[in-house]
């Protein structure tokens, strides 16, 4: 199923319509790496939309080497069947212009967004499962290169989150389908007073209940995710204040590591809905000469006057982090107060 951004007044309407496509249960699965983007799109046109489009999908990410949030590669048309089963492929084009591929959209893409897209009301469409299952699929159609770099720059961040919410969302289904920890998981849900999924070969590194502090811990690479508590409020939602705690325990469970505070910041991020502060930079360890990527959710609990730290890091030299610290965060999102996880179940 196609959707469609139509705009009316002012307003995003989604709306759905249906293409003729074969059954997904009958079509190959996905292939590659789920960070990879592949573009269809007509050369020349390319070179002219390129940098918008990889400004806001690969932007750059400090770890402590400069890595991608996610990586193009520029496919022609005529390569497309070589590389169908690939994990996500964006198609892009224009109305107003020749070439392979936007003829190729003006016979594949319906009508109606079709004249949409004329009438400047639709510009882009997502379709999962498009050519395999897994598959994210994105279309963006602008009625000439003025028409598409403008409806871009307004609806970039929503296309972003969107296909972002699509990847971490396939990203927890792969992760946790190849294995999972029940017995881990209950064993956490009954000793600490919260829950968290468990993947496979993860083990429990550290555990004091009575503070409470839990590390769950895996190698090749290191990687890790570490929860705490403590008394507090929303008051401690400053950068300091949050790189303290961090410090103290950190110094405490993982053998002297610190943050490089010139090279992180606080944000404020979405949290399974609700937003929260969170630390994201780059920890180091002096006495065995090592670091690496972290980032830090603090959650306000005010129910007992109480802040969780949930904390994921990876140290992987010579390989690429952000892979490792997507993976941690779908895992760092399962995280509930347990009392809330009772309610939901």
């Amino acid at each position: 199923m196609f959707w469609i951004q139509k705009f009316k007044n002012g307003l995003l309407i989604a709306v759905s319509i249906l293409i003729l496509v074969a059954c997904t249960k009958y079509r190959p699965s996905t292939a590659g790496y789920p960070y990879r983007i592949f573009v269809v799109a007509d050369s020349l046109l390319w070179l002219d939309l390129q940098k918008p489009i990889s400004d806001t999908f690969e932007g750059e990410v400090l770890t402590p080497v400069s890595e991608k949030k996610f990586y193009f590669t520029w496919i022609p048309l005529r390569l497309l069947n070589e590389f169908k089963n690939r994990m996500n492929i964006f198609f892009i084009g224009v109305q107003d212009e020749q070439g392979e591929v936007n003829e190729y959209l003006r016979q594949v893409l319906p009508a109606e967004f079709q004249k949409g897209v004329a009438e400047n009301r639709y510009f882009y469409l997502f379709q999962d499962d498009l050519f395999a299952r897994d598959q994210i699929g994105l279309f963006m159609f602008g009625k000439d290169r003025q028409s598409f770099l403008r409806n871009f720059e307004g609806l970039k961040d929503q296309i972003y989150n969107t296909f972002e919410k699509k990847y971490y969302a396939r990203l927890k289904e792969s992760m946790f389908e190849k294995g999972e920890q029940v017995k881990v998981e209950e064993y956490i849900k009954n000793n600490f007073d919260f829950s968290i999924r468990v993947q496979h070969d993860y083990f429990v590194a550290i555990e004091e209940p009575q503070v409470p502090y839990l590390w769950l811990r895996r190698f090749d690479p290191d990687r890790w995710v570490s929860i705490w508590k403590i008394k507090g409020d929303s008051s401690y939602f400053n950068f300091d204040s949050i790189a303290n705690v961090r410090d103290r325990f950190t110094k405490k469970y993982y053998q002297g590591d610190y943050i490089i505070r010139e090279d992180s910041k606080l944000v404020t991020a979405d949290f399974n809905g609700q937003p929260t502060a969170k630390m994201v930079g780059l920890w180091r360890n002096d006495s065995v000469l090592i670091g690496g990527p972290f980032r830090t959710y603090v959650i306000d609990y005010p129910a007992d006057s109480s802040l969780y730290f949930i904390d994921i890091a990876v140290m992987a030299p010579g390989h690429l982090k952000k892979p490792y610290l997507d993976q941690l965060e779908v895992i760092a999102r399962t995280f509930r107060v347990e009392k809330d996880a009772r309610k939901e179940r």
